[in-house]
C-alpha cells in the first residue's frame, strides 16, 4: 500500500446495504429480513454492542422514549431500540412505533415483519456522558419506498471507529466483507449492493443519489440496468453486469482488485484490498469503468467538501 493511496481518515459511519424486489409472501419477507438482522447482530455489532452477548433487557424503561429531554440511562450503558413503520392502509395509522430492547420486544418485532412494514429498524448505542445515545452506534434497517413499495433495501450502519483503529481495522473489514458475501450467497435475487463509508445519514439513499437529487424510488425499479451508486464494494445485477461486458471483462479492468461472479448472474466488485486505500485515484478508476451504467446528471458541487468518494462530473 503506497502512502499516497492510504486514507488516514474515514467518514463517521460505514454502511453495507442490498436492494431487491420483495419476496413473494409475508412469511418469505419475514425470513428475508430476519435472517439479515440475526446475522448482522451476531457478526457486525462487535462485543461492545451485541445485545445477545450482553444479555440486554431494558424492561420497564420504555417511558423515556415518550419523555423528551430525559436521559435514557447511565453514561456508558448499552441502549437498544426497535422501531416499526407499518405499511400504509386506508383509515389506519402509519405512525412509527418504538420499543426498548427486551427479549419479549425482540420477538414481537420479528413477528411484526409478517405485516410487511414500510420500515423496520434495530438501533444499538453506548450512552454518552449526558445519558443520551453517543457517537458509538450500530443500526440495521429494512426500508420500502412509498413510491416503489415492491422493492426493499436492507442495510447495516455502524460508527467507523473500528475501521480506523489500526488494531482492529483489518479484522473488522474482513468480517463485514464476509457478511456481505454470505448474504449474497443466500440471496441470488439481490439487484444492488454496496459497502462503503460514504453513505448518506438517511436510512436509504446512496451518496450518488443524494448528490444527484434522486431518491431511491427513482432508481431501485431500474436496478436491472442502472446502478444506485458506486463505492469501495459495489454489487451489480445481472443486467448491469451484461451492460458492462460481463464478469470476464470486468476482471480485466485495473479499477478492481476483486471481481466475484454471483449465482444470480451479477458480480461483486471490490476496488481495493483495504477500504483505507480507496482514495481519489481509485474512485476515479471505478467511476470511469462504471460510468455507462450510472444515473444521468452531474452531482451538485456543494456535496464535494464532505463526500470525498464521488467524481463530480456527468457519467
Amino acid at each position: 500500500m503506497s502512502d499516497s493511496a492510504f486514507l488516514t481518515r474515514l467518514n463517521d459511519s460505514v454502511t453495507v446495504k442490498v436492494s431487491r424486489a420483495l419476496p413473494a409472501t409475508p412469511s418469505a419477507f419475514r425470513s428475508w429480513v430476519e435472517s439479515w438482522m440475526l446475522d448482522a447482530l451476531g457478526t457486525l455489532t462487535g462485543p461492545d454492542l451485541d445485545p445477545f452477548a450482553n444479555a440486554l433487557d431494558l424492561k420497564g424503561r420504555a417511558s423515556v422514549l415518550r419523555r423528551p429531554g430525559v436521559p435514557y440511562g447511565e453514561p456508558g450503558e448499552l441502549w437498544g431500540t426497535l422501531w416499526v413503520d407499518p405499511a400504509y392502509r386506508p383509515g389506519r395509522s402509519t405512525k412509527s412505533s418504538g420499543q426498548v430492547w427486551t427479549p419479549k420486544n425482540w420477538d414481537a418485532f420479528l413477528g411484526r415483519l409478517e405485516e410487511v412494514p414500510m420500515k423496520a429498524r434495530v438501533s444499538m448505542h453506548r450512552l454518552a456522558g449526558d445519558g443520551f445515545p453517543g457517537p458509538v452506534h450500530w443500526q440495521a434497517y429494512m426500508v420500502r419506498e412509498v413510491d416503489a413499495p415492491d422493492f426493499g433495501t436492507l442495510s447495516v450502519r455502524r460508527s467507523s471507529e473500528e475501521f480506523t483503529d489500526p488494531a482492529t481495522s483489518e479484522e473488522v473489514q474482513r468480517r463485514w466483507l464476509d457478511f456481505l458475501h454470505r448474504r449474497l450467497a443466500a440471496d441470488p435475487e439481490v439487484l444492488f449492493g454496496s459497502l462503503a463509508d460514504d453513505g448518506e445519514s438517511s436510512t436509504n439513499r446512496t451518496e450518488l443519489e443524494a448528490a444527484l437529487g434522486l431518491f431511491a424510488d427513482e432508481t431501485v425499479p431500474e436496478l436491472d440496468s442502472v446502478l444506485r451508486g458506486y463505492s469501495w464494494v459495489t454489487v451489480c445485477s445481472d443486467g448491469v453486469t451484461r451492460r458492462l461486458g460481463g464478469a470476464e471483462s470486468l476482471k480485466e479492468s485495473a479499477a478492481f482488485t476483486r471481481v466475484v461472479p454471483l449465482s444470480g448472474g451479477g458480480v461483486l466488485l471490490q476496488a481495493t484490498e483495504d477500504i483505507r486505500e480507496y482514495g481519489p485515484e481509485r474512485v476515479a478508476a471505478v467511476f470511469d469503468r462504471l460510468r455507462t451504467v450510472l444515473p444521468s446528471g452531474t452531482p451538485v458541487p456543494g456535496y464535494q467538501s464532505h463526500v470525498p468518494r464521488l467524481v463530480f462530473e456527468a457519467p
